[in-house]
């Protein structure tokens, strides 16, 4: 989301599509995140008058990005398609590392220390025991609710690496 104090991916986003498609072009994300933070894959939406080679504008919008931000594909949506309000779950992976890695850095937590794996599988389960998630939220924001139908929650071990993963 567009910050007054940096770059953001939306910014970016926004000034080259304008670029191309030679016409303020606004984006509206189904989330952000917070700073330091990746999102692999967020669906946005924008409104443009006329019909788009999508195929094209992808390409060429990939073209001109910078490195680190990556467009998988635009397509035609409904009129009063809205990405933030229209979307149905969010799923969020959370890496954590108990081993030094240049490579992993800086996608994943480096932990020192043993962690009960088994222990963390079972806690996760508490987290269907809830619907009202207002204490994790933002206050005086535009959502109708903070409830959330948690839908999975688990962890994965994978050697050296585990990873949380949330939708809801």
């Amino acid at each position: 989301q567009i910050q007054p104090n940096g770059v953001s991916v939306q910014a970016v986003i926004e000034e080259k599509l304008t670029i191309l498609l030679r016409t303020p072009i606004s984006i509206v994300g189904a989330g952000r995140t917070d700073a330091g933070v990746h999102a692999r894959a967020m669906a946005a939406h924008f409104d443009v008058d006329g019909d788009l080679d999508t195929s094209a504008l992808t390409e060429r919008l990939n073209r001109i990005l910078p490195l680190d931000i990556a467009i998988k594909e635009i397509r035609p949506v409904r009129i009063d398609a809205h990405a933030r309000f229209d979307a149905t779950a969010r799923l969020y992976r959370y890496y954590i590392t108990f081993a030094k890695d240049p490579f992993l850095y800086p996608y994943f937590l480096k932990l020192h220390g043993n962690i009960d794996i088994e222990m963390m599988k079972r806690c996760s389960g508490v987290l269907f025991e809830y619907i009202d998630f207002t204490s994790f939220s933002k206050l005086h924001t535009d959502v109708k609710t903070n409830n959330c139908d948690i839908m999975l929650a688990e962890w994965q071990q994978n050697g050296e690496n585990l990873i949380f993963t949330i939708k809801a």
